[in-house]
């Protein structure tokens, strides 16, 4: 699977606001939580379905971001698998396999719904940003790729409480993909080492 898809790495959002949010300043709620974004982690659901709308994969797991580039997503459900960058190299471990994938991060990360969070300059760069009817509480934000051939499509940003809460797009097998964020820290303290890693010792090692 590919390392993106599964990280990039949302329709039922916890700690909704009660005020009623405007798609107006649903916009410029993500322009000002993205703006000084250095570091983000929490909790995440993942949820891809088919172009049937049949689910097809659920995950969930802990993550950590930081700018420019470097990410850790570890995945605890369905199966035990960690993906880490520390901005130049991207090291998968399957934990059942006890085997790691490396390979260079390279300009790939800029061409995937997750820029919106790890380049700073994205939502002007890479992106075409607008707003979309609220719902309630709840804000959207379509980001369009300014590539014309980009990997994905219907980008979309859920705004809840001042937090992007969800993103969802459709891949380019137009599958429909769903991340959920929960229990957001906005440059919070994170570990020295949450975006080096270590092959285990035994496991196979593959280098791309």
């Amino acid at each position: 699977m590919n390392t993106f898809v599964k990280i990039a790495f949302v329709s039922v959002l916890l700690g909704a606001s009660a005020q009623a949010q405007t798609p107006a300043n649903a916009l410029t709620d993500f322009k000002s939580y993205t703006r000084d974004l250095a570091s983000l982690s929490g909790a995440f659901t993942q949820e891809v379905r088919d172009k049937n709308g049949r689910v097809s994969r659920q995950s969930a797991g802990t993550f950590a971001i930081a700018r420019p580039g470097k990410f850790r997503f570890v995945y605890e459900k369905p199966y035990k698998q960690t993906i880490v960058s520390d901005g130049a190299t991207v090291w998968l471990h399957d934990e059942d396999l006890n085997q790691v994938t490396i390979k260079k991060l390279g300009e790939t990360v800029t061409e995937q719904p997750l820029a919106l969070l790890l380049d700073a300059s994205a939502t002007d760069k890479l992106f075409d940003l607008k707003v979309l009817e609220s719902q309630g509480s709840i804000g959207f934000v379509e980001a369009k790729s300014k590539k014309a051939d980009a990997a994905f499509s219907d980008l979309r940003v859920a705004i809840v409480a001042l937090q992007p809460r969800e993103l969802t797009w459709r891949d380019a097998l137009q599958n429909t993909n769903t991340i959920r964020f929960e229990a957001l820290n906005k440059n919070g303290k994170l570990a020295a080492d949450a975006f080096s890693f270590t092959p285990p010792k035994g496991a196979d090692v593959l280098r791309q």
